[in-house]
């Protein structure tokens, strides 16, 4: 499938669905530019399989699955990523997904939701059972005032340079808590398309020369949006977060055309979010865990 055009004069109800809409380019974007990628969309479900090792590097999404027929498709999916040799994938809910039960059936074969997933893997992250928030804004009402809040020393870059590019994943992996292969799968993606190549666009903040501070643009479904927003403890509660997550986001609407940005939060984002202009939406999503073995 091909990137939708632009989203204008869109209600709150479309908006909340160019959530997944983004989601999804994304992981198109990941499949048809990485090397030995595979990417399947059929009518019931569609899945995405790259080579770093970030489950966010592969998943299954848009399931739409009656009573009748969920197990057995949830375990030849199961099969399909075990015969690949993956190590994990994301199963994502919400939105368009249309599904019996999905949840319970997917946790009745340990596939654990993104609550579980902090416990383990990311205890940076607060989620809960119902998923991350889905959140919406008009690019042309932002609280731009929030670019000139932050400290003296402090400026943000669209990395450039593999020494950029590491600082990107220090950041990450260090605010999150997440493994260092996590961090490392976008570097790997990165670094295999070529920076500057890829259709997703990442930023580092720093301050007085140190990074502090993460966001990726990325701009698909009909509008911009924002993955990985990061800001190391030590620098939070001083804008850092809130200019990082609108400078993009801004450079999508002046240079890109875009009308909308989109983005699903963790809870302890939310408040950031709404200071720059997004509001919350009824929409949530969830992602759970398969692990091998």
């Amino acid at each position: 499938m091909t990137t939708h055009s632009i989203l204008k004069h869109a209600t709150d109800e479309q908006l909340g669905l160019a959530v997944f809409e983004n989601l999804h380019d994304l992981f198109r974007a990941m499949a048809g530019k990485l090397p030995k990628s595979e990417l399947v969309e059929e009518e019931k479900l569609s899945y995405h399989l790259t080579f770093p090792t970030n489950p966010m590097f592969k998943g299954v999404w848009n399931a739409r699955l009656s009573a009748s027929e969920a197990d057995q498709i949830i375990d030849l999916i199961i099969a399909w990523f075990k015969q690949k040799n993956a190590p994990y994938f994301f199963w994502w809910t919400g939105g368009y997904t249309l599904s019996a039960d999905l949840e319970e059936r997917l946790a009745k074969r340990g596939i654990i939701s993104m609550a579980e997933q902090t416990q383990e893997l990311a205890k940076g992250i607060h989620s809960t059972a119902q998923g991350s928030p889905c959140m919406i804004a008009e690019l042309s009402k932002m609280n731009e005032s929030v670019l000139d809040k932050t400290p003296p020393g402090f400026v943000i870059k669209e990395i450039e340079n593999e020494a950029e590019l590491y600082d990107f994943k220090k950041v990450f992996v260090e605010t999150y808590e997440i493994p260092a292969w996590a961090g490392q799968a976008w570097v790997d993606a990165t670094l295999k398309i070529g920076i500057g190549k890829t259709r997703w666009r990442m930023f580092v903040g720093y301050l007085n020369g140190e990074p502090v501070a993460t966001n990726m643009l990325f701009n698909g479904g009909g509008v911009a949006s924002v993955y990985a927003v990061a800001t190391l403890p030590s620098a939070q509660g001083k804008g850092i977060g809130a200019a990082i997550t609108l400078k993009p986001l801004l450079d999508a609407r002046d240079k890109d055309g875009y009308v909308y940005a989109v983005l699903f939060s963790s809870e302890m984002g939310v408040k950031v979010y709404q200071r720059i202009g997004f509001r919350m939406t009824d929409v949530r999503i969830n992602r759970y865990l398969w692990r091998n073995g």
